[in-house]
């Protein structure tokens, strides 16, 4: 259910509503009074770089979610899981489909154009995309680092932010047993409001093709091929049209397409056993995914051991080893939503709903109108088959020994393996096939891909404790990183046709393409260093240094060194402040403050060699012979790490006996020697140079906040929240450059400029500002017909216009005429975004409600334009189909340019959409404000209730613990947005060009039956 919000700006709805779903209650007396004896503040233990420490000891800012809270979530992977709770984390899903990758970003990133993504810490070790390989049930905790002194300590890519990942091992005890099963079933949310009534769309299409010249065209679907010179044809169409398709039945091609039940299946299985010297932890996992959508599933395959042993005392040694496979079908994501919709609902007099639904019908239409291009969605999913298969293995050992008291050293290795193969086929009744049956025919392709890696950590840790009140803890080490992949692909075409065996015919194909992909490896020196010191648990302070020498660059420039510094105070144990009365009220409050650099070497690797591409040189008036020139990207050996410079503010407070807990945090962080694609002069013989010239600050608010708002013997009611505030702002570009641009889209699917621009906040986008159409009050008349704008009325770009035609705001000087000048009509970066959730017990019973909120983004929505009309028998939106500027008179069938009879086919005209003209054909390929639409949101992500039998009675059958629950995922959505959901992001890099939706996938609402056995 999306919960449609009419206002245009969504953002004066937050604030009640965000007080609401909290439920927070302020002032109960009795409930402080009951909690006050029973709630007893657990130190929590936070995992940052190479270490653990007390959160009460921490002094650097860092977000937390536990076992319990990933465990709340029943999804595939931890990122699902992970999205809407922690502050400053920004998970965008790229759709629904089974497989769909997500953007991350922490803190909005820390470049424009180079990587964003944060770097993965799974145990110790990097991982890179850790977060879709491991089990989400293996998961103990993620810490995600984000201040300077959290982050310094991991130097390269510190800068993106850090998520460590802390897995489950085996604890001391008798052997416990672990069994946990759900089952889901996935339907279609949100339906997008298409024309449905046969009449109107046959007449809808009859003035399409009229406009056009087309009307023979639509003849031969529409009105049995009757001839255009017939007697009555043009004065008694619509009369035809009414008698044969007053009462015709329609096909709904989204109930048709993604009207099914997608299930998924998750079986998590794990034993923890353990002495007093060795843990044992074995788990596996099998989850299976289907999409609403036929053919478009994920299965994902994973086994993962650990041990861990005491040898001797003061010696102890780890193993762990994790094998994920996964096989994904559809692609990952579906681009054919567009197709979809666009599909005719009728088949006029050549169709019947039957043949129009089974047989592909795009030989027909395009043969009729070449524009045609939606084939059948329904016989190209099975024409046209995708599928991507993985395989992942990691291995890690560690040797950890403590001497002279109080030093541990510690040496870990780990080695990671993943393998890739995808292969897509389309056969002969697919678009490729029926648009290019010679030279392209059958066709398929084959993608293979293998990468490895290795890392070698060793740290020596002083931990000494000096007169009781003073805390020393030190750290060195030094780690090592080799990584190498290799690829290839071949495209094939011209399959044999008849006898279909899809690619293991590929011997009787012809090769259409081929190509290898082998980067230079990628090799990290780091030497780090840590001092943290705690004086009597009031004065914190903690200094972080590394070195990092990357491969990525040239000899002298390889290594980077990043410094950072954190202080903290402890307020609440000074003395003064514990004899009080004010202690009763604030129990805990600490203030921190850290300041360091962190670097990001996430960019390409050799940019600074130029490189030869291998080109064809004609001799004698023939070609083949084979030369070598330079590349146009001009290498540049001076091309240094990107930097940041991070500053943190942070407070930690507790109210009434921890009952309330709030963190906030202010940051600027700010980037400078990005790297940056430069144009180089002519002269120089080359079109391009990576080069460090552009800088940047991101800087916000955050605040997190945890609550008991009631507790007794039977019940209890929890809120966790957290709400991020976060502005990126581009503070410098190369040669004195105001603003580069990022395209995104293409002319028929939606397209649309982002600009980034100096001194302005990142993802803006640009285009020309929608003011309506012109009406007749914006003419006159004279005798033989010609039309003249009134004056003050804007020009258009080009030609004279008409009444129904699009019009756009002036952008010259005068004011007076659109010129096609590029301006600013949204932005697609949030202005805050968080998560809300309440936890409720009574005795066995639990119910958790977690809503995800974001507020201020503009999406644009690049799917509405691909469905304005540009091509005859295509569907189009009910909004328009309802609404369009008729020039048609239905009493001639032919167009009208009279300014009295349009006003009478218009009576609503200053609401009216545009005419389906020639001249507005064109003009829907404009980026326009008309697409950008309110993106904010405030979604009930998941709603869980469970039930735990009774104890007593699962000890007399030998069961320590038994839970089954029921749970709805995106239950409902209020929104202004018009698209299928609101949380989208269909471009790459989700910083520069963010709330671009196009054909995305739809979301699907699902209903989720499972259970927890603990034995």
């Amino acid at each position: 259910m999306s919960i449609k919000i009419k206002q245009k700006n969504f953002k004066p709805l937050i604030a009640p509503l965000f007080l609401l779903a909290s439920g927070f209650m302020f002032g109960q007396k009795s409930v402080n009074d009951t909690v006050k004896n029973k709630t007893k503040d657990i130190e929590e233990v936070v995992v940052i770089g190479y270490g653990t420490v007390k959160k009460s000891d921490l002094t650097g800012s860092v977000s937390s979610v536990s076992a319990k809270d990933l465990a709340a979530t029943p999804a595939m992977n931890a990122l699902q899981a992970l999205q809407g709770r922690a502050a400053g984390l920004n998970i965008v899903t790229g759709g629904g489909a089974p497989g769909a990758g997500a953007n991350v970003t922490v803190r909005g990133g820390a470049s424009i154009t180079q990587g964003t993504e944060p770097l993965y810490i799974v145990d110790g070790f990097q991982l890179d995309n850790a977060l879709n390989i491991i089990n989400p049930n293996d998961i103990e905790s993620i810490d995600v680092l984000k201040g300077a002194s959290a982050i310094a300590i991991y130097g390269s890519r510190g800068s993106n932010g850090i998520i460590i990942v802390k897995t489950k091992s085996g604890k001391k005890g008798k052997v416990t047993v672990n069994y946990n099963s759900f089952m889901s079933f996935d339907m279609l949310s949100k339906k997008l409001d298409m024309l449905s009534n046969s009449e109107d769309y046959v007449k809808y299409q009859y003035e399409l093709a009229q406009l056009g010249g087309k009307a023979a065209q639509w003849s031969n679907v529409f009105d049995n091929s009757l001839g255009t010179d017939s007697p009555g044809f043009y004065t008694g169409v619509y009369s035809r049209i009414n008698s044969r398709y007053a009462s015709a039945p329609s096909l709904d091609w989204q109930n048709k397409v993604f009207g099914g039940t997608g299930l998924t299946q998750n079986q998590n299985f794990n034993i923890s056993a353990g002495s007093e010297k060795t843990q044992v932890f074995i788990s596996y996992n099998y989850n299976k995914q289907q999409g609403i959508l036929a053919n478009h599933d994920e299965t994902r395959n994973s086994l993962r051991a650990n041990i861990k042993s005491e040898l001797y005392k003061g010696v102890r040694v780890d193993f762990g080893s994790m094998f994920t496979s996964n096989s994904v079908n559809g692609g990952g994501s579906y681009g054919g939503m567009k197709k979809v919709l666009l599909q005719p609902i009728t088949g006029g007099t050549k169709f019947t709903l039957d043949q129009l639904y089974n047989t592909q019908t795009f030989g027909d239409f395009s043969a009729f109108d070449s524009s045609y291009d939606t084939e059948n969605p329904y016989i190209e999913n099975n024409a046209s088959t995708a599928n991507k298969r993985s395989r992942s293995f990691v291995a890690n050992v560690g040797l950890e020994i403590d001497f002279l008291k109080d030093f541990t050293f510690r040496t870990a290795g780990q080695y990671t393996w993943n393998s890739s193969k995808s292969t897509a086929f389309s056969d002969e009744n697919s678009k490729a096939f029926l648009t290019d049956p010679v030279n392209t025919g059958i066709n398929g392709s084959i993608s293979n891909g293998e990468s490895y890696s290795y890392q070698i950590t060793n740290t020596l840790t002083y931990n000494k404790t000096l007169a009781e009140k003073h805390k020393l803890t030190v750290l060195a080490g030094t780690e090592a990183l080799y990584g190498k992949s290799e690829g290839n692909t071949i495209s094939l075409s011209k399959f044999p046709p008849f006898v279909n065996f899809g690619l293991d015919q590929i011997d009787n194909a012809t090769v259409r393409d081929k190509s290898v992909d082998k980067p230079a490896p990628i090799t990290l020196l780091s030497y780090f260093g840590r001092v943290n010191y705690n004086y009597d648990n009031r004065y914190l302070l903690t200094g972080t240094i590394r070195r990092d020498g990357s491969s990525k660059f040239y000899r002298d420039n390889q290594y980077g060194t990043f410094l950072s510094g954190a202080a903290a105070w402890r307020v609440s144990q000074e003395g003064f402040w514990k004899d009080h009365k004010i202690n009763n009220i604030i129990n805990d409050l600490k203030l921190r403050f850290e300041y360091g650099e962190t670097g990001n070497n996430d960019v390409p690797s050799n940019l600074w060699r130029t490189n030869v591409i291998l080109t064809d040189y004609p001799l004698n008036n023939t070609i083949g012979n084979p030369a070598y020139v330079t590349s146009p990207t001009y290498g540049n050996i001076d091309l240094q790490w990107e930097a940041m410079k991070s500053t943190n503010i942070g407070i930690d407070l507790a109210f009434f006996n921890n009952r309330i807990k709030l963190t906030s945090e202010y940051y600027k962080n700010d980037v400078t020697n990005m790297i940056l694609l430069t144009i180089l002069p002519a002269h120089t013989g080359y079109s391009n140079q990576y080069q460090n010239v552009g800088t940047m600050t991101n800087k916000g608010y955050e605040f997190t906040l945890n609550t008991v708002n009631l507790k007794s013997e039977k019940f209890r009611w929890t809120t966790d929240a957290n709400i991020g505030f976060n502005k990126s702002k581009v503070t410098s570009l190369e040669n004195g450059r105001d603003f580069r641009t990022f395209s995104v889209g293409s002319n028929r699917g939606g397209q649309v400029t982002y600009y980034a621009t100096v001194g302005e906040q990142l993802g803006d986008m640009y285009g020309y500002v929608y003011q309506g159409i012109y009406t007749t009050d914006d003419f006159t008349q004279a005798p033989n017909g010609t039309l003249t704008l009134k004056p003050g009325v804007v020009k258009p770009a080009t030609g004279t216009p008409k009444p129904g035609d699009m019009k756009f705001a002036a952008d010259n000087e005068a004011g007076d005429q659109f010129t096609r000048k590029l301006v600013k009509i949204g932005n697609g970066t949030p202005d805050f975004i968080g998560g809300i959730s309440n936890n409720f017990s009574y005795k066995g019973f639990d119910l958790s409600v977690f809503m995800k909120f974001s507020v201020g983004g503009d999406i644009y929505n690049a799917t509405k334009q691909s469905l304005s009309p540009y091509a005859l028998y295509q569907n189009t939106p009910s909004e328009f189909g309802n609404n369009y500027y008729h020039l048609i008179d239905p009493n001639t069938g032919q167009a009208t340019n009279n300014l009295v009879r349009l006003k009478e086919l218009n009576p609503n005209e200053g609401s009216s959409l545009w005419s389906l003209s020639n001249t507005n054909t064109a003009n829907i390929t404009y980026p326009s404000s008309y697409y950008v639409e309110d993106g904010s949101y405030l979604r009930i992500a998941q709603l869980t209730l469970g039930y735990s039998l009774n104890r007593e009675f699962l000890e007399k059958i030998s069961v320590t613990n038994a839970r089954i629950y029921f749970t709805v995922n995106n239950l409902a959505t209020i929104t202004g947005y018009s698209g299928y959901d609101p949380e989208v992001s269909s471009a790459t890099g989700v910083s520069i060009t963010p709330g671009y939706d196009s054909s995305a996938y739809p979301r699907s609402r699902s209903y989720v039956l499972g259970i927890n056995l603990t034995f």
